[in-house]
Parts: C-alpha cells; structure tokens; sequence
C-alpha cells in the first residue's frame, strides 16, 4: 500500500498549513517544524497508540525540499524493530510519502 503526493507550495507557511488542515497531526506538525524551522535535515519519531505503531519521518533529500513519510504498523510487532532500524521503503507497512516543492522559506 503505497501512496505518494506531490505538492507544490509557495511557502514554508503554506506547508505548515497543509500538514494543520490535511494530516491534521500534532506529532507530525512538530516534526515538520524541526526541519523547517530548526534546519535540521531530518527529523523522525516512534508513536505508539493504542491499536497501532507509527513512524514519522521528515527530511530533505537532493532537490526535494521536504519529503514525509508515515508507516504504519496495526500488529504492533514492529516495535522493537523500529527502535533500533527504522523502516524503509521495501517495508510493506509504508502508508504514505509526501514530497513537497518549496519555491521560498
């Protein structure tokens, strides 16, 4: 199951607004911040619910100036395996990719 979205937006602004009012996650929104705002070329973390485990992940990649990534894992047996690797794109949990062109900060 694997998505991916492009966007292209015309500011850092405007992504803040997408993840607000499409991803509408507080989790994702303070990852996304860290490599916005802070500068930082990555930025992931390990959440876990009550029925499943996710992953976040944001990051700049080549010309990609933001690319997000959210897997998804409902068994919660990937856990400890996360810990330690964090998964990747032959994970057949991965649930969405977003990658986003931004013209200026």
């Amino acid at each position: 199951m694997h998505k991916r979205v492009f966007k292209r937006l015309e500011n850092y602004k405007a992504v803040e607004e997408y993840f607000k009012d499409e991803i509408k996650d507080k989790n994702a929104l303070d990852l996304m911040k860290k490599v916005l705002f802070d500068e930082e070329d990555e930025a992931y973390s390990l959440i876990e619910n009550e029925d499943s485990i996710r992953f976040l992940k944001f990051y700049r990649s080549g010309s990609c100036e933001l690319c997000y990534e959210e897997y998804i894992d409902k068994s919660k047996e990937k856990f400890e395996m996360w810990k330690k690797n964090p998964p990747n794109f032959r994970d057949q949990a991965l649930k969405l990719e977003i990658i986003i062109e931004v013209k200026e900060k």
